[in-house]
């Protein structure tokens, strides 16, 4: 599995993160449609986009402590039929990397034993912020919010990802 990282030096700033992110250099066999991951702690939020990548989604969470996540993950991907992931990684806000980031590639690397498709790292900083304020937005209470804020955060990370790349809509 080869595993590509996306960054971006200013989460305020979609230009920016698209100026950044465009100068990596992504997989050759890296194609549409994808699947996300926003991989936490406790659970794995994922989402997908469609063929011509019009639209990304939410579609569930995983739980992180079941050991059979990466099974789960690799029927979702069947089911969607991606062809590449978007794994989130989260940044500290001055750009290093802490100990979630070191989880979600150890997170990654697990996935790895059971699936050939190419990796790519997307900076998530400020993912669930923004997933939390769209679905507050939605007039969602504090309960449905915490039940859809994992896959919409996976959403937000898809969404920047693909604005960064439009190279692969061609």
């Amino acid at each position: 599995m080869k595993v590509a990282f996306c960054s971006i030096t200013n989460p305020v700033s979609l230009d920016s993160r698209a100026e950044v992110s465009r100068s990596i250099v992504l997989p050759e066999n890296l194609q549409l449609p994808l699947i996300a991951l926003d991989i936490g702690m406790k659970r794995i939020g994922v989402a997908v986009c469609d063929r011509m990548a019009i639209s990304c989604r939410g579609v569930t969470y995983l739980h992180r402590n079941d050991q059979g996540w990466p099974g789960q993950l690799l029927k979702l991907i069947r089911e969607y039929g991606s062809k590449g992931i978007v794994a989130g990684l989260p940044m500290n806000m001055d750009g290093t990397e802490g100990v979630q980031a070191a989880d979600a590639r150890a997170a990654v690397k697990q996935l790895a034993s059971t699936c050939s498709l190419p990796v790519v790292f997307q900076d998530e900083r400020l993912s669930t912020w923004t997933a939390k304020e769209r679905l507050y937005a939605q007039g969602l209470n504090e309960k449905k919010v915490k039940e859809k804020v994992d896959q919409t955060a996976a959403a937000v990370i898809l969404e920047d990802f693909l604005f960064s790349h439009p190279e692969l809509k061609t």
